[in-house]
């Protein structure tokens, strides 16, 4: 499956750093969706996750890059899943993304969002 941003090129991501050079699922003002969950991770990092009229999951996060690759990550996995995710295949995914540990945090925010969208 194609993945493609905003102005319609393709991207490939495969390296931590991809992740967060482009963003394609953080939300902005040309995204319409519903909030479907606010998190608090520690006292410094945050997420809120929305669903698209369009389907797809987007996010708002604090600028962690932790926090943003494995959201990013997980949005990917959840489109081209077809609208579903479970914590198996969300951390199937984030070991396949070369440079990310899958760490506690990783794991909280992969227990909160799938939590959120079951």
């Amino acid at each position: 499956m194609e993945i493609k941003d905003e102005c319609g090129c393709v991207v490939n991501r495969k390296y931590a750093s991809d992740f967060l050079m482009k963003r394609v699922y953080v939300k902005n003002g040309k995204i319409r969706g519903d909030k479907v969950g606010e998190f608090k991770l520690d006292s410094n990092r945050w997420f809120r996750l929305y669903k698209g009229a369009d389907g797809k999951l987007y996010y708002e996060s604090s600028e962690c890059p932790i926090v943003i690759i494995t959201l990013e990550a997980l949005c990917e996995r959840y489109e081209e899943n077809g609208g579903k995710l479970t914590k198996e295949s969300a951390l199937e995914k984030l070991r396949e993304v070369k440079g990310l540990t899958v760490n506690d945090l990783v794991k909280d925010i992969v227990d909160k969002l799938t939590g959120c969208i079951c």
